[in-house]
């Protein structure tokens, strides 16, 4: 295996209200960032290991004209059949490039040549965007706690509707400690400390998305 999943990211509608429900449960937000180009910005929450990204479109035209108008973000906001799940991964240590089917795309914000890998199922919208970082983008150092620390994701099972996978969701499927399962709705359940307190989140109607901790 030559990537780990670094974070996640969901689609939500703009402004992101769909993440107060965390809020409301007591997890601590951290600082929010726009993408030129992409024509996306966000809400997001950090964990021990993990991060939590509710992705939304904020300027339509940038994101349908700019140098990310191949993820498709636009449609697949709006396509309700759609998964809104990204997978985003990091190469391990002394891998030059990730090794499943992939584009490469430039974003604004990223100095030089450095790319996102993005896997070549950007089109199905019955899969999550399966994307890898840049190789030159280490896993940085942590000087300082997260907002939400003592959280370490233990599991994810993201549920998909395609029962034939790709390369790329097969290649991001053997990431540690994430599961795929095929054939059912589009579903996210992210599961923190092995789920050693009992509780849970449900973000659903607007969001299929559970954390349990």
């Amino acid at each position: 295996m030559t990537i780990e999943l670094d974070h996640i990211f969901v689609l939500t509608s703009p402004g992101a209200p769909e993440a107060q429900g965390l809020v409301n449960a007591g997890f601590g937000e951290g600082k929010s960032n726009q993408h030129p180009g992409q024509g996306t910005a966000n809400r997001r929450f950090f964990f021990a290991n993990t991060t939590l990204e509710f992705l939304f479109v904020d300027d339509i035209a940038d994101a349908m004209n700019g140098a990310g108008k191949g993820l498709r973000l636009v449609e697949r906001a709006i396509d309700v059949a759609g998964s809104p799940f990204g997978l985003v991964t990091r190469v391990i240590a002394n891998v030059k490039e990730p090794n499943f089917p992939s584009w490469k795309y430039f974003p604004e914000y990223f100095p030089g040549d450095m790319c996102f890998y993005v896997g070549d199922n950007s089109d199905n919208f019955d899969e999550p965007l399966c994307i890898c970082m840049p190789p030159e983008l280490v896993r940085p150092v942590k000087t300082t706690p997260t907002e939400n620390e003592g959280y370490v994701l233990t599991n994810v099972v993201l549920a998909t509707p395609s029962a034939k996978p790709s390369q790329a969701l097969i290649a991001f499927s053997h990431c540690d400690n994430l599961s795929v399962e095929h054939g059912k709705p589009h579903a996210l359940t992210m599961v923190f400390n092995n789920g050693n307190d009992k509780q849970s989140l449900s973000l659903q109607p607007d969001l299929p998305v559970t954390l349990q901790w």
